[in-house]
């Protein structure tokens, strides 16, 4: 296909598809996500946005990634409002790592695609082939 037919299929291209497109994409109206029963007591873990999850990779390591990765993800239950600050990281830190902390994190690599422990290995291995 030339350049001058593609400018011209282009031009006939409404500017309110594009628009509707946009629309649809930026709305987060599909936003997935888990209610999990955890400690007792019931939590949303929704996806993380692109920019969460590329803060999470630049953390200076694991540990703190994984932290922030709660932090950030967890809500109360159909409400915008999140359960932990990132002041809350020491204490994240300190959670024992059970049978509570394992859905979670099985919950996170569902939602947001990064296998964490995966992940860990390529922290502490990044240059060896991953299959």
């Amino acid at each position: 296909m030339t350049n001058t037919k593609q400018n011209t299929q282009d031009a006939q291209v409404p500017q309110t598809r594009r628009d509707d497109i946009r629309g649809k994409i930026f709305s987060g109206s599909r936003i997935e996500s888990e209610i999990l029963d955890v400690f007792g007591t019931q939590i949303e873990l929704r996806p993380p946005t692109l920019g969460a999850l590329m803060d999470a990779q630049d953390a200076k390591d694991t540990k703190t990634s994984v932290a922030l990765m709660i932090i950030r993800y967890s809500y109360v239950p159909d409400t915008s409002i999140q359960v932990f600050e990132e002041a809350d990281i020491d204490s994240v830190l300190d959670l024992r790592f059970g049978e509570d902390l394992r859905k979670m994190q099985a919950a996170i690599t569902r939602l947001s695609g990064v296998d964490m422990e995966q992940a860990k290995k390529d922290i502490e291995s990044p240059l060896e082939e991953t299959s």
